[in-house]
């Protein structure tokens, strides 16, 4: 965000709450929404972004997101309507291509799901642990303070947040083993 001239840590916290809310509605995968984060935050530390385009940044982050992860993606014209008309078709298709080539179409990342999905698989999938662990990483996306962990930190702190505040206590995998002298 320092390289930004017109943006602050504030604008893009509005933004990824607003990218939550869509990506909600249109029912998306949460690897979608953590791709779609990650691909805005690559973006803006490539490209100083005037405040009148950061909407256009992240209705464009999401499209290529759940191009990349849902088997059926919203359509442009989804996009359009979920940015009330505020961009035309071809400008979000232009920005996309746009930020595909700024990006040089490395849209791979192992994002804090995957990750989450291991932990909880040697936890024995309690399901109210996962949950509130997978909320813990969306408001972690809305903290600056978070951008720069890597996506097995996140995911390692919101499940133990995650037992801690439901009472599970720490999690330490038993071991038993036999000692003989």
């Amino acid at each position: 965000m320092s390289n930004q001239r017109e943006l602050s840590w504030r604008m893009r916290r509005v933004l990824i709450d607003w990218i939550i809310q869509v990506h909600a509605r249109f029912h998306l995968l949460p690897e979608t929404l953590f791709l779609t984060a990650n691909i805005i935050d690559r973006f803006l530390t490539l490209r100083n972004v005037p405040v009148d385009k950061l909407q256009l940044v992240g209705a464009t982050a999401l499209f290529v997101a759940s191009k990349y992860e849902e088997i059926t993606c919203p359509s442009v014209e989804e996009i359009v309507f979920m940015v009330d008309n505020g961009y035309t078709r071809d400008e979000i298709l232009d920005a996309e291509r746009f930020m595909v080539n700024m990006l040089q179409f490395e849209l791979g990342w192992p994002g804090p799901m995957s990750f989450l999905r291991r932990i909880s698989k040697a936890d024995d999938y309690d399901v109210n642990t996962r949950t509130l662990a997978k909320y813990l990483l969306e408001i972690m996306l809305c903290d600056e303070k978070f951008v720069a962990s890597p996506p097995s930190f996140g995911a390692a702190v919101s499940h133990s947040l995650a037992r801690r505040m439901l009472n599970k206590g720490h999690w330490v995998k038993s071991i038993s083993c036999e000692c003989r002298r």
